[in-house]
Order: C-alpha cells, then sequence, then structure tokens
C-alpha cells in the first residue's frame, strides 16, 4: 500500500441515500461517516467542478472509498496536491523512492530488506499530529492486500465531541494536550518499531484538545492514543483517566466503519474529523 499525507459503523450494505454530482455518484455508508464515491477514475486529471464534488464530499463524509482505481505515484501526488502541499514523512527509510511525498507500508522483504513499513499505525491515531501543523488528510491505496484480515478502521472526532454532554464539552474546550512521535512506540505498541534518530527528530508539540474544522467550522476532539502524551492542564491521574474515556468514548465499536481492502481500493481520509487504526491479523 502507498500513502500521502496532505498538511493541514461496520461497512456493510450501502444505504440507498445517493448524491448526485456531475458524473460522480456518492453511497453513504454509515450514518455518521464515510461514502463510496462511483464514477470518478483518480488517474485522469480532474476538472475544476469534478474536483469540487470530490472535495465536497470529502468535507461531508470524512471517508471516501475510490473502487477499481489503476494509479500510478505520480496519480496520487496530482490528485493529493490539489488539496495541499504535501508532506514528507520522518521515518525517510520508509518512503518510495523517487517519490517521497509517498510513504510505502509493506511486510515484505527483499534480501533481508524491508520493502517498506510494516505493521504500520497498529494504534487509533490522526496523522501527524505530532507536527506542529498536522496532516489535513491522506490517501491511502492498496496494490497488494490480504485476502483475509488487513481492515481499516475509521472513527469520527467529531461525532464523538457533539455526543459528550454539554457541561464536559465546555471543559475540554479549555484544555490543550502534548503530542509525541516517539510515544506511539512506548512498550512495543507499534510491532516493527525503529529505534534510532527519527524518533528524537520530533520534539513534542502543544494542540488544543477540540479544534474546530478550517472549513466546516465543526468542533471535533484532538486527541488520539498512537501521538496523545497528556493533557497539560491535568495531574497525571487526572489526564490518564480522562484520555481514556475520550479514547474509548471515540472509538465505540456501533460507531466505526470497517473497510476490507481489495487491490485498487484507494481512500481519502479526512484528519480534521476522524482516527483511524489498521488492524494486524494478516500475519
Amino acid at each position: 500500500m502507498k500513502a500521502s499525507n496532505v498538511a493541514e459503523a461496520q461497512e456493510g450494505e450501502l444505504q440507498s441515500e445517493k448524491e448526485d454530482y456531475l458524473a460522480m455518484e456518492v453511497q453513504r455508508i454509515t450514518p455518521v461517516l464515510g461514502a463510496k464515491i462511483i464514477g470518478v477514475d483518480l488517474s485522469k486529471p480532474l476538472s475544476d467542478a469534478d474536483f469540487d464534488a470530490v472535495h465536497d464530499a470529502f468535507v461531508s463524509h470524512s471517508v471516501l472509498i475510490f473502487s477499481d482505481q489503476n494509479l500510478s505515484a505520480q496519480n496520487m501526488i496530482d490528485f493529493s496536491n490539489r488539496f495541499g502541499p504535501l508532506m514528507i514523512h520522518v521515518l525517510k527509510d520508509s518512503l518510495l523512492e523517487g517519490y517521497p511525498e509517498i510513504y510505502k507500508l509493506s511486510n515484505r522483504r527483499t534480501k533481508g530488506k524491508s520493502e517498506g513499513r510494516a505493521y504500520a499505525g497498529q494504534y487509533w491515531h490522526s496523522d501527524l499530529t505530532y507536527e506542529p501543523r498536522p496532516s489535513l488528510g491522506s490517501l491511502l491505496y492498496g496494490i497488494e492486500v490480504p485476502e483475509v484480515g488487513g481492515d481499516t478502521l475509521f472513527a469520527s472526532t467529531a461525532y464523538a465531541f457533539e455526543t459528550l454532554s454539554p457541561a464536559l464539552q465546555t471543559m475540554l474546550e479549555g484544555l490543550t494536550a502534548e503530542h509525541l512521535f516517539a510515544h506511539a512506540f512506548r512498550g512495543g505498541i507499534n510491532r516493527g518499531a525503529r529505534n534510532g534518530d527519527p524518533l528524537n527528530e520530533r520534539p513534542a508539540v502543544n494542540h488544543p484538545v477540540v479544534r474546530s474544522h478550517s472549513v466546516t467550522g465543526r468542533k471535533s476532539l484532538f486527541v488520539n492514543e498512537g501521538f496523545t502524551v497528556r493533557i497539560n492542564e491535568l495531574s497525571p491521574g487526572e489526564s490518564s483517566a480522562l484520555l481514556s474515556f475520550l479514547f474509548d468514548h471515540m472509538t465505540r465499536p456501533d460507531v466505526v466503519l470497517r473497510h476490507h481492502w481489495r487491490p485498487g481500493d484507494a481512500i481519502l481520509w479526512d484528519n480534521r474529523a476522524l482516527v483511524h487504526r489498521g488492524v494486524n491479523d494478516y500475519g
């Protein structure tokens, strides 16, 4: 699989509700988030009108699934660039040769050397929150995928915030949290973790616990299991207890979208409105 990052419910039967944008069809997957996009070929340049339609669906549904794609690395970069400048991941040895904007995920090894990052993101997170200016969105493209397992899960942090009590919402809006790249590697949580310089290249940063979407203004929780170390204004015990509650609240099984990959699937998601994780059950 290949992924690019842009700066700044179970999946089952598709709902009958459809929205038409030009030749594009948007089929909602769950009431909370997610949509399948029909009639868009990401290997071809999109007109401004077609891109606006995709962008509208992206903002509305947070997760867009494009099936049966045939994308080159340059196709991925060209499409992703329409959303904003691309970011380069800190783990340089997992970047695609010749295309540093693309982070390669693979559990294959050639001559004893990994072809990409294996077992990445096996914890709930939003991409690159350890950066001063986190990723707006990410595009992941499946080339060779497991026949069974290896699913990706998504959960709406906006819906999670909206389903908290008003009193807790108010309290959270006054708090900040520390995010750190190396936090994801604590206690072996991330299988295949690399020790060394990359873990120290990114110092801790602080972000608000609640942030507003840059397009819609919709508020969402901005903490995640992978990179959030603590809530700054609370004692260690209070911070741990509150973060544990928030992590459980935002990833309840009834509001999680689960996608099983097929070759040619491309998924675009909005890091401003959700968390996601991979499932390490494919060996």
